[in-house]
């Protein structure tokens, strides 16, 4: 039996971090679980099981050289490589732990489509970033992808064969903010979670809400980032103020979600969204454009709809919302691929074999 170290790179509240997160937690009941962050952070905004020891390297003297020599020294006091696996998540964590198969099982656990989503983030200069991320797979015992389509990715950009593990988020943490009280009653609502980013598409949202407007509907966008100003901007030119509702970040996102007819995110590229997830989860159905594992997600109709151009978007999301109102149900929406124990069971069959 295993210990198992989880690598990342801060305590952000980021999908990945939370992701990481749900993991401990799953695995906390039965193994050993130490969550480590190589930098400092405001905070993971993410409930921790007891049982879960965190650790961080940021004040480790010696820069990188140092936290790599504090990590490998952890490792080996914890077994070495015939008892420990150490599960890296994002470019940093993965650099880190690319050194340390002689201390342990290593794993990365890829959390998006790498090239897509550093070119939205970084520009020209993001595709080499994603090259040198997917080539430092190579380095790894195992590596994990959320998706079947991801897996197809990594194997034809990186020569890697990655084992499929769907994206979950920790399910008792949710489980009191689902709506009990169904059929919902009132204006239909939609509920957008994610950064206000060009890669998540909110302009394109606020400009497809006629038609869920026109019945009197409302969006709430949480989130923040660099097109907020815009997105307000064109709420107040098309009258919507009364409808469109910016909340910025919400350190509890759940009632609002837990609330809405249906989820929204447009994004151009997602791994597979957390807040998707968590959506599902409630119960809430979503709207996503048709990248990506998406498909995997919503492959049963009562969990939402895909759409494919972006004037398919508003009719997408209407019809949703109001099938949603005929749903007599909150049970979750998301398929068994993506729960909670079901990830679990997976790292725990796929990193205790021999190494």
């Amino acid at each position: 039996m295993r210990s198992f170290f989880i690598l990342v790179p801060s305590p952000h509240p980021t999908g990945p971090v939370k992701g990481a997160c749900a993991l401990a937690n799953a695995l906390a009941p039965s193994r050993r679980v130490v969550l480590v962050f190589l930098k400092p952070g405001p905070g993971v905004d993410a409930a921790l099981d007891d049982r879960v020891e965190r650790v961080t390297l940021a004040e480790v003297a010696g820069g990188w050289r140092g936290r790599l020599a504090a990590y490998r020294a952890m490792l080996a006091a914890a077994g070495g490589r015939s008892r420990v696996a150490s599960i890296s998540m994002c470019f940093s964590a993965d650099t880190l732990n690319r050194f340390c198969r002689t201390d342990a099982v290593i794993c990365a656990s890829v959390r998006g489509n790498l090239p897509q989503n550093y070119r939205h983030d970084y520009g020209a200069p993001g595709l080499g970033l994603a090259a040198t991320h997917l080539w430092l797979l190579r380095s790894f015992d195992h590596v994990v992808a959320m998706t079947s389509a991801m897996a197809r990715q990594i194997r034809r950009v990186a020569g890697v064969r990655a084992d499929v593990i769907g994206n979950f988020v920790d399910e008792a943490s949710l489980d009191p903010f689902r709506q009990r009280s169904v059929p919902r009653e009132g204006p239909l609502r939609a509920v957008f979670v994610g950064s206000l980013s060009r890669r998540k598409q909110p302009e394109l949202l606020v400009e497809a809400l006629g038609g869920l407007i026109e019945s009197g509907g409302h969006l709430d966008l949480v989130g923040d980032g660099p097109l907020r100003a815009s997105v307000h901007s064109l709420v107040e030119k098309r009258g919507w103020q009364r409808h469109v509702h910016l909340h910025g970040q919400v350190a509890n996102p759940y009632p609002l979600v837990a609330g809405a007819d249906a989820f929204v995110l447009p994004s151009r590229s997602e791994g597979l969204s957390r807040a998707a997830l968590e959506a599902l989860y409630l119960g809430v159905p979503c709207v996503l454009r048709d990248v990506d594992g998406n498909g995997e997600l919503v492959a049963n109709p009562e969990a939402g709809a895909l759409f494919c151009s972006d004037a398919d978007l508003g009719h997408a999301l209407t019809q949703v919302a109001i099938a949603s109102r005929k749903r007599d149900s909150s049970c979750s929406l998301l398929p068994p691929a993506f729960r909670q124990e079901h990830a679990a069971q997976h790292y725990r069959e796929i990193l205790e074999k021999a190494p």
